[in-house]
């Protein structure tokens, strides 16, 4: 039986510290709005829409009976289910956010 050694295939999401300093880094302007929300979000629904992707491709695998790596299957089904509740949990904090600043009174 042959074991296939696991990689570490995961890549983290920037922090906004991290999106900020390369863009800093790029030379970016300080009074620019540097590593908005909105790029987060978008590099978070990429994330996790890539997760899916790969998740999909490999139940088509295991249907077709072409399973290179039952363990790297698993995990990148575990990899899809937390990207898509890291990318919801994004989302309700978001909502809760903007409720939040709508009920300022002003």
């Amino acid at each position: 039986m042959f074991i296939v050694p696991l990689n570490n295939t995961i890549t983290p999401l920037n922090t906004p510290s991290q999106i900020g300093a390369s863009e800093k880094a790029q030379g970016g302007n300080d009074n620019e709005n540097v590593g908005g929300f909105l790029d987060i979000f978008r590099e978070s629904y990429d994330a996790a829409a890539e997760a899916q992707r790969v998740s999909e491709e490999d139940s088509i695998k295991v249907m077709t009976g072409e399973i290179d790596d039952p363990a790297q299957i698993a995990i990148n089904a575990q990899k899809a289910a937390l990207s898509l509740q890291t990318f919801v949990s994004l989302k309700n904090t978001a909502v809760d956010a903007y409720k939040e600043m709508m009920q300022i009174q002003l």
